[in-house]
């Protein structure tokens, strides 16, 4: 039967710290070289790679590619001498992808690595991966995306294609990892954990110390280099018997089939891992695990968290006192590169000409680096160099010398002892044979299993200092790594569940109560008691109304007041003022009128002033609109924008003010019946003059049972009306008006509140009950492109640092969707989505909702899939789609049904359906003219027809569906973050012109009567601040490009009121060039 080797986990040179050489050509030639037959492609994820792949080798017909012309190989290894073994490599098509995202209240950072059989899988695979993240910016690309959802993209793909966990212990970046994995298959893959059969044991650990724990006994245990140049493949790997396909490594790696077999692994000596054991590398600090854990896991020398190795973790999860080898699992051997043997052999490094003439002299002699390592007999080996065979013997029998790694240092392996090796130096060496003993004062141990190892608490290493020494020579500060970024991510303190201020507001009343929250004080958990307690005190849940600003806000109301309760449980109606008055006047009429939303208001009101355009016509419409939210519309206004209002009573039409008009109406005039007794308001700053009117009226004359609550500090929406001076209108209606103040805050770092509070000279801050510092940083650049530059090396380093290192992951502590970048405007984030991008770190900018989701276009794609033959979806594959509606705000959504339709005129398209239809219900001119009809109409003739268009729209949606769940960093506007809340805030353009904005006739360069709004502003950036937990990231850039104009704008004033002492302050000077002239001599 056919057997042989195989690395399955290298990267390409797309991937960070990677060789450049790296091509499939020179991974051909290092293959032949090292002994194995099949190896990994690397980054199959990275679109060049994989189109270099595509276009250097070919699919033989196994499910493996070869190289098209393997000539010539012997010039890509230049220090062999022109010799090369013959065969030929065969490549499997895999890839690993980092998966950085929260799970259960933790950080996960977890590496998979990805199979597939066929490069049209790759494509298939990669074409949903990209519509999450970039992936060509790093060949190990990093998502947000939860390694459930990857298992289910991959095992989605078919054909035998499968997914592996990889190095699974490594601390920062694993299944199993200390920082950020999880203790169990079950808790990461879920359901699906039954579709994981393999696992890769990295570097630092082999099976002896997987065999610890017995929930790992049915999955086979692979190793692989994880290289990151040719010269490393095959430092771990794994062999097989049986034909060399693809589906042989599967079903070897299934355990299924009697004509393969997966036969063992060759591994690394755990302690050479740059993880076996606990400690600080700075420090030079390293432990053994029970040694770690009787000083707490912190550092001797500097007090702070070890990291904590391997082994470690190993001996958290194991439930056995020694490694027991389940029945049908193969045995494994633990080897060292050939290069570091002939290196000590020598007696010089690796890379040292006389050791590379070792190698060349050794694996040209006997075909390769595997076969010397583990076949040729060490007397034959001797033969080449008289202490070659010894070396390899003494490795091959476990008796090595470890000097262990610890903390992103590899350990050392070496099978002569100091004292032999100044033995050798002065050339009285003599090699006594592999039954004889080492010379006196050699040491040597053999192997040990990973329990006896982690008993050994003394010392950690043989022959380096002990803990807490200094660091060993050659590792001085200078050239240790820079100290890591410190992580903040708080825990919620433990308060009790209502504080004194909450208690006081929601016990408060009848009369009218206001009560002034803060960021971080509890609203919405104010709110929700108080309808908790009127329900206890025998309010029934019919007579208590919740109403909000947005129907987001809304629809989370609605979940809390459900959470904890029994299905059909009476629970308070909570929704927005303008889905409660158009649920009246659908009530009130036989026929519910359209309603418009703005930009098809603004749409139908260009058609009724056709004097007007441009800006005249924008500001007029917006001027219009905010006066009826104002309630300030004249008798001139009102007749000057008749054919707007005689247009909409034409078409049955309204837009959001005129739901109001109506509603305000018919309360006032008594023919709408109040119909609670309890009215919660929810974000009262952020209601209009019209809104607040509907309010009131609601509440009656004397306002009992009216409880509001919100924030003037975060009114920032005049432009639409809104009142921040909400206390004195209230108090005007109702002179006993009750003002509860909630000042205690949970959200935030105490400097974060200072410094927010300081926007208001005299407002003392709100209390914090966090006691962590976090980090507050200010940064001046030269540009935007650099100051984008800075957001994202920031981010990267919150993140847990680039894929490039795994332990680049020890500076974050942070998930994709923990960050957000918040602008005043959309146009400034551009450069930053372009970074991020650049970096392969996941970002999301707002995108307008896609227009298959449009109830009557899903309708309209359901005929179509009945046209063609295909089975209209249900309802949950709707669900799953995201097809399906969202309720609505006059209940539950119904199922998109099918269209009674002619054949004739749905094969026309989207323009036939639209003569076909005109103003049939459910459709009108709104729909056809709209955004998502246009874009509806655009995809059909791009994709060709009807067939083409399903297809695609099913590819989409369920990439949607995927993306939705993928944790992205956010960048967003300052308007659109409020409510929300992050563990870390980049505010960058604190730009006077831009925050304060001072309207886009000033960045246009146009002349313009615009003027700050100045108080808003400063709200608006009272609202920005206050979003983060601890971590805020201020900068400013002295020279910006925006709409095509240089502006050189200084510093926001806003900056000036913050104190400067709780920020921590950095300027990027920009380097001046001198050139230099010569003066010539006449």
């Amino acid at each position: 039967m056919e057997r042989f080797r195989a690395d399955l986990h290298i990267h390409s040179r797309y991937s960070r710290a990677t060789s450049k050489a790296l091509t499939p050509r020179h991974l051909s030639a290092w293959a032949l070289a090292k002994g194995l037959e099949v190896i990994g492609t690397g980054d199959f994820t990275h679109p060049k790679w994989l189109e270099e792949i595509a276009e250097s080798c070919v699919d033989d017909g196994s499910g493996l590619l070869t190289l098209r012309s393997p000539k010539g190989l012997s010039s890509e290894i230049p220090h062999l001498d022109g010799w090369l073994p013959q065969g030929r490599t065969r490549f499997v098509l895999q890839a690993e992808i980092s998966s950085i995202y929260k799970r259960g209240g933790r950080v996960r950072k977890v590496h998979n690595l990805v199979f597939v059989p066929s490069l049209d899988k790759a494509r298939e695979l990669n074409a949903r991966l990209s519509a999450i993240g970039n992936l060509a910016s790093d060949g190990r690309p990093i998502l947000g995306l939860d390694s459930k959802n990857l298992l289910e993209m991959v095992l989605e793909l078919g054909g035998m294609s499968f997914l592996v966990p990889a190095h699974i212990w490594t601390p920062w970046f694993s299944l199993f990892g200390s920082a950020s994995g999880f203790d169990s298959m079950e808790e990461c893959f879920g359901d699906l954990s039954s579709e994981i059969f393999a696992l890769e044991t990295g570097l630092s650990s082999d099976p002896d110390m997987n065999r610890l724990i017995s929930g790992l006994d049915r999955f086979r245990l692979i190793s692989n280099s994880d290289a990151h140049s040719g010269e490393k493949l095959g430092r771990e790997a794994n062999i097989f018997s049986g034909e060399m396909t693809y589906e042989t490594i599967y079903r070897s790696l299934k355990g299924e089939g009697l004509g393969q077999g997966f036969l063992g692994t060759y591994e690394f000596f755990p302690e050479e891992g740059k993880y076996h054991l606990d400690g600080h590398r700075k420090c030079g600090v390293v432990l053994e695990p029970r040694d770690a854990m009787a000083r707490g896991n912190i550092c001797p020398v500097c007090g702070k968290p070890l990291t904590l190795g391997v082994l470690h973790r190993v001996m958290e999860l194991a439930d056995r006192e020694a490694p027991e080898n389940p029945q049908g699992q193969p045995a494994f051997s633990s080897l060292i590169p050939l290069s570091e043997v002939c290196g000590e052999v020598i007696g010089a490094g690796p890379g040292t000409k006389k050791s590379q003439a070792l190698y060349t002299k050794a694996v040209s002699r006997f075909g390769s680096e595997m076969g010397v390592l583990c076949d040729v007999p060490p007397e034959d080996l001797s033969r080449v160099h008289p202490l070659l065979g010894e070396a390899v013997g003494r490795m091959r029998q476990g008796r090595v010398l470890r000097d262990p790694g610890f903390d992103g240092q590899f350990g050392v392996i070496s099978v002569f002892s100091q004292a032999e090796k100044q033995e050798m130096r002065q050339g009285r060496f003599l090699a006594t044979g592999l039954s004889g003993g080492l010379l006196p004062g050699a040491e040597a141990r053999p192997a040990q299993s990973a329990q006896a190892s982690g008993e050994k608490a003394d010392t950690a290493r043989s022959e380096i200092a002990p803990a807490g020494a200094a660091p060993a020579p050659g590792k001085s500060g200078a050239d240790a790594d820079a100290a890591p970024l410190t992580v903040f991510q708080p825990a919620r303190p433990a308060a009790p569940a209502w504080n004194e201020a909450q208690q006081q507001a929601m016990a408060a009343g009848p009369h009218p109560v206001l009560v002034l929250a803060g960021p971080g004080t509890g609203k919405t958990q104010t709110l929700m008691g108080r309808a908790e307690a009127l329900m206890a005190a025998g309010t029934p849940a019919s007579e208590i109304l919740a109403v909000t600003f947005t129907r987001r806000a809304a629809a989370e109301m609605r979940e809390r007041l459900a959470r904890g309760k029994e299905e059909g449980t009476a629970l308070p109606r909570a929704d927005t003022l303008h889905a409660l008055a158009f649920e009246y006047w659908a009530g009130a009429y036989a026929e519910a009128p359209t309603v418009m939303d703005e930009d098809s208001a603004r749409r139908v009101f260009a058609e009724c002033m056709p004097e007007l355009s441009g800006a005249r016509l924008k500001q007029a419409f917006a001027g219009y609109m905010l006066a009826r939210e104002q309630r300030a519309v004249d008798d001139a206004m009102r007749e000057t924008f008749r054919p707007y209002v005689k247009k909409k009573e034409y078409w049955n039409l309204v837009d959001y003010a005129d739901l109001l008009e109506f509603w305000l109406e018919q309360i006032e005039s008594g023919i709408y019946v109040r119909r609670h007794r309890h009215l919660l308001v929810d974000e009262v700053q952020d209601l209009s003059a019209l809104q607040l009117a509907v309010v009131k009226a609601l509440a009656g004359p004397e306002g009992t049972g009216l409880f509001a609550i919100g924030d003037p500090d975060q009114s920032i929406y005049s432009f639409r009306g809104a009142l921040p001076a909400v206390e004195a209108d209230l108090r005007a209606a109702w002179p006993n008006l009750e003002v509860v103040r909630l000042t205690e805050n949970y959200r935030s770092a105490p400097p974060v509140l200072t410094l927010s509070a300081a926007l208001f000279p005299g407002r003392a801050p709100l209390r914090a009950h966090l006691s962590e510092p976090g980090e507050q940083l200010i940064f001046t650049a030269p540009d935007a492109a650099r100051e984008a530059a800075w957001i994202g090396e920031r981010v990267r380093a919150l993140l847990g640092g680039s894929s490039a290192t795994l332990d680049g992951g020890r500076g974050g502590g942070l998930s994709p969707g923990e960050i957000a970048i918040l602008v005043r405007f959309k146009a400034l984030a551009g450069p930053i989505r372009r970074t991020l991008e650049r970096l392969g770190l996941p970002c999301s900018v707002p995108e307008a909702e896609a227009f298959w989701l449009e109830p009557r276009i899903a309708a309209i794609m359901a005929t179509a899939k009945g046209f063609l033959g295909m089975t209209v979806p249900d309802e949950v594959a709707l669900q799953t789609a995201g097809l399906a509606a969202e309720p609505t705000d006059e209940g539950a959504a119904e199922e998109p049904e099918p269209l009674s339709v002619p054949e004739k005129v749905l094969a026309k398209g989207p323009l036939g359906l639209a003569a076909y239809f005109q103003d049939l219900k459910p459709f009108d001119r709104m729909f056809w003219n709209g955004r998502p009809f246009k874009e509806f109409s655009r995809a059909f003739e791009v994709q060709g027809g009807w067939a083409g268009l399903v297809n695609w729209v099913d590819l989409q949606s369920a990439t949607e569906q995927v993306r939705q769940k993928a944790e992205r960093v956010q960048i967003m506007t300052l308007h659109a973050a409020k409510g929300l809340e992050f563990g870390a805030v980049f505010l960058p353009a604190l730009e006077d012109g831009l925050l304060p904005f001072a309207g886009m006739g000033f960045l246009s360069g146009k002349a313009s009567d615009e003027r700050p709004d100045e108080a808003e502003e400063r709200r608006l950036f009272y609202v920005g601040l206050t979003r983060s937990r601890g971590r805020l990231y201020l900068s400013r850039a002295q020279s910006r490009m925006l709409y095509g104009r240089e502006l050189r704008l200084p510093a926001s004033r806003f900056l000036e009121a913050l104190p400067q002492e709780l920020l921590r302050a950095s300027v990027m000077v920009p380097k001046t060039v001198r050139q230099e002239r010569q003066i010539q001599l006449m």
